[in-house]
């Protein structure tokens, strides 16, 4: 089965991790902080473009990341 890929919104992406736990949210936000260039500043929309296309570069997809973030309790 092929999957198609989507370019993820800033949105979707703003959306999704609003779905996580607290803890989670902030592990993201630490995250961002680690691996945002040093001398720098990047505003949160270029940060999320980044993100979204470096996931999809390692093959996520929408689909992918629903699941990932679905609620199984």
């Amino acid at each position: 089965m092929t999957q198609k890929t989507y370019p993820l919104t800033f949105e979707q992406i703003l959306n999704l991790v609003l779905q996580l736990p607290a803890q989670e949210q902030e592990e993201i936000i630490q995250q961002i902080k680690i691996n945002s260039p040093k001398n720098q500043e990047e505003d949160l929309l270029t940060v999320f473009d980044r993100i979204g296309r470096n996931a999809q570069s390692k093959g996520l997809t929408e689909e992918i990341l629903e699941e990932l973030l679905a609620d199984e309790s």
